[in-house]
């Protein structure tokens, strides 16, 4: 792929070490390591049948681990600095393509969203996640840097404006709906019943809860989990 002219390429933050720790009353660090590469792999598998993909990440990553064929990006600055290192450096090489940066965590995303923020028009494409959180941002703009502190969504949304830039917003349930805490797991099971997340949930019992409470995921074996 690398050797067709792209528009774009996607760029998706991973962190492997310390993953996702807000499930740690559930899932011990071992199997949060292994949560969070499943659902690094299937966005992985979504953004490709489009376009090249980068893993921006410390360098505690294998290739082998992902499992993908992508490139890394390698940094040990923090999140926010190292997106925007990586566009520096891009605009640096006089922005050959534009870039969708895509969290890693969004396990239901579809190829749906994908076609549905490349087709928004703007200068800077913005996906609010829960929270105030962005999930996704389509970059067309090399004057554009990510402010992932805090409620980032707001701060992208001024920014931008301070810019001049003209920014669209992407609503999507899907690419909203990032997993970090335990009843966000009742998503994955909800929505995406297929693929290396759900899989995985599944293996390790993860059921859904039927007692009729929205979001409750039920554990067959709690000991087992945090093993």
């Amino acid at each position: 792929m690398r050797g067709v002219k792209q528009q774009f390429e996607f760029l998706i933050p991973f962190k492997l070490n310390g993953a996702k720790s807000r499930l740690s009353s559930i899932l011990s660090p071992d199997k949060r390591r292994l949560l969070a590469l499943a659902m690094l792999q299937d966005v992985i598998d979504v953004v490709t049948r489009h376009s090249y993909a980068t893993i921006l990440s410390s360098p505690d990553l294998d290739i082998v681990d992902v499992g993908r064929d992508v490139e890394i990006f390698e940094s040990d600055l923090g999140l926010n600095d190292a997106i925007n290192d990586f566009l520096q450096v891009h605009s640096k090489r006089r922005w050959p393509t534009d870039i969708l940066i895509v969290m890693a965590d969004l396990a239901l995303l579809t190829e749906k969203d994908v076609i549905g923020i490349l087709d928004c028009r703007g200068d800077v494409v913005l996906c609010p996640g829960r929270g105030g959180g962005t999930n996704m941002i389509l970059i067309r703009d090399q004057r554009f840097r990510t402010c992932y502190r805090g409620l980032s969504f707001p701060k992208h949304l001024a920014f931008a404006k301070k810019l001049g830039l003209k920014v669209s917003i992407f609503e999507s349930f899907r690419a909203g709906c990032d997993i970090d805490e335990p009843e966000d797991l009742a998503e994955v099971m909800l929505h995406k019943q297929q693929g290396q997340t759900f899989d995985l949930l599944q293996k390790w019992g993860f059921v859904l809860a039927d007692d009729g409470r929205a979001g409750c995921v039920r554990k067959l074996d709690a000991v087992a989990l945090k093993k």
